[in-house]
């Protein structure tokens, strides 16, 4: 089977009359799934159907009497579906403040089994990327989970460190030291990309234009083979001109050093899909102080595509009745759950300033509520719907990229019709001239409405049947549409 999604531009020869659009997720689950939440860390699946939500949260210190302002440890929660989580005791951090976090697995100056500090004071930096090796294999597993951390340990210099879990509950430092060496203030991904054998890794750059001014706001991509040494991070994206000009001076509230532009990138989420990278990129408005999500696509992980319209993929009222500030995924892979990938972000009534601004004070009348408001919810989107490219009044057109239809089996449409639209398709060959052979020419005309992950294609004289393409080389889908969007379509 080959999943098909058009976000990814590679599969389109060219359009007519079309309006390709980021598609807007489901608020369907209005109320929080877990309150005190902050998603910087990962959502995985077992193959035997149990979710992990391995996520952050704020603990207010007193940073005349602690030494620190707030603690940001590693929590876990179970479900069974996905909606309705289990925080359990799991009796591994005493430490005071910790009475509502019974589910914390990495507080402050945490030791792991051999004796090697976990985290120092503040607990870990924030940042929590796992991979799940029974369900996504890589090659220098050295027990299940293997997670890039952020951390500042008390017995070492700070950075980026690798750890592992054979249960994901109690987790152990390598002791090779920190992979990236520094602090990343950023949500620092981990993913293995099997196209070209390594690990990578997406973060803050340690060098870049205006570091005497802090102006690091945009991401950088590594690679490594063995999760220990890795790559200089290269710059990847950053935003430009369309976004904000470029200013001499800009007094961030908070943040005293100017920072080039006031519209920045805080942190990048990829996953790999199809073939494809798709990331969420948490796009920064430094004037009013909020994330936002930004749907971005590439090849490669290197030269990444922003959308021409550049709207959010979530926002505040998008979709109708989310609210909230400082916006942020949870990373890893969406979790398919029938045709609907889960997806979760957490948000705050406040956004970046005050909860910046709380967190470098050690006392304030207001600071408990502010740092401690973050929720988590969840929002859904159908299968592959990313992107869809939609026809309106007249008859719009798309013509793919020539396709080797090696599977011999069916073809199946996500596609969305209105009552009144159409959708017909012409099978062409790699010159785009229509295959007068097979019955290809007695396709039916699909008639709205309809909104199906998979419609089927039938064609054929007499009753139809399910479309089975023979394997006579290239062709390509012509698609002519109407009132109609097409996400994309399935070889099985």
């Amino acid at each position: 089977m080959k999943r098909c999604a058009l976000i990814d531009e590679r599969l389109i020869e060219d359009t007519l009359h079309l309006k390709r659009g980021v598609s807007v997720p489901e608020f369907t689950h209005t109320s929080p799934v877990l309150q005190q939440g902050v998603t910087y860390g990962v959502t995985l699946r077992d193959n035997d159907g149990r979710w992990r939500m391995y996520y952050s949260s704020w603990v207010t210190r007193d940073l005349a009497v602690d030494g620190v302002g707030l603690d940001i440890p590693l929590l876990l929660a179970y479900s069974d579906d996905g909606v309705d989580w289990e925080r359990p005791d799991f009796g591994i951090v005493h430490a005071s403040g910790y009475e509502n976090h019974p589910n914390a697995l990495i507080g402050p100056k945490q030791q792991d089994a051999n004796g090697r500090y976990l985290s120092g004071m503040g607990a870990v930096g924030g940042s929590f990327c796992a991979i799940d090796a029974t369900t996504h294999p890589h090659p220098c597993a050295r027990a299940r989970f293997t997670a890039l951390m952020t951390s500042y340990p008390v017995d070492s210099v700070g950075g980026i460190f690798i750890v592992d879990s054979d249960d994901g509950i109690h987790w152990t430092v390598w002791p090779e030291g920190p992979a990236i060496t520094g602090g990343m203030d950023s949500f620092n991904s981990l993913l293995y990309d099997p196209a070209i054998g390594k690990y990578v890794s997406f973060l803050r750059p340690t060098i870049s234009c205006g570091m005497d001014r802090h102006a690091n706001r945009k991401m950088a991509r590594c690679e490594s083979e063995d999760l220990l040494h890795w790559s200089l991070p290269e710059v990847v994206l950053d935003t430009d001109e369309r976004d904000a000009p470029g200013l001499d001076v800009y007094d961030e509230p908070g943040m005293p050093a100017a920072r080039g532009r006031n519209k920045q990138f805080q942190g990048l989420e990829p996953f790999i899909m199809h073939g494809c990278y798709i990331a969420l990129a948490w796009y920064f408005d430094a004037v009013e102080g909020d994330y936002v999500p930004e749907l971005i696509h590439s090849a490669d992980g290197i030269h990444w595509q922003r959308e021409a319209l550049r709207e959010p993929f979530i926002a505040e009222g998008r979709p109708p009745g989310f609210a909230g500030k400082m916006i942020t995924p949870s990373g890893g892979e969406p979790v398919l759950v029938g045709d609907d990938y889960y997806l979760y972000f957490s948000a705050n009534p406040y956004g970046h300033h005050k909860v910046a601004i709380a967190e470098n004070l050690g006392t304030g009348e207001n600071r408990k509520a502010v740092l401690e408001s973050d929720a988590i919810y969840l929002l859904t989107l159908k299968r592959d719907r990313w992107i869809g490219y939609e026809a309106g009044t007249y008859e719009g057109e798309l013509l793919s990229k020539s396709i080797d239809w090696e599977f011999g089996g069916k073809l199946t449409l996500n596609c969305a019709v209105a009552p009144d639209g159409y959708i017909k398709l012409e099978i062409c060959d790699r010159l785009g001239r229509t295959v007068p052979d097979f019955h290809f020419d007695e396709i039916p005309i699909i008639e709205g409405p309809v909104d199906a992950v998979d419609h089927p294609v039938t064609f054929g004289p007499g009753p139809k049947t399910i479309m089975k393409l023979p394997q006579f080389g290239p062709i390509r889908f012509r698609f002519k549409m109407k009132h109609a969007t097409l996400f994309g379509w399935t070889l099985d």
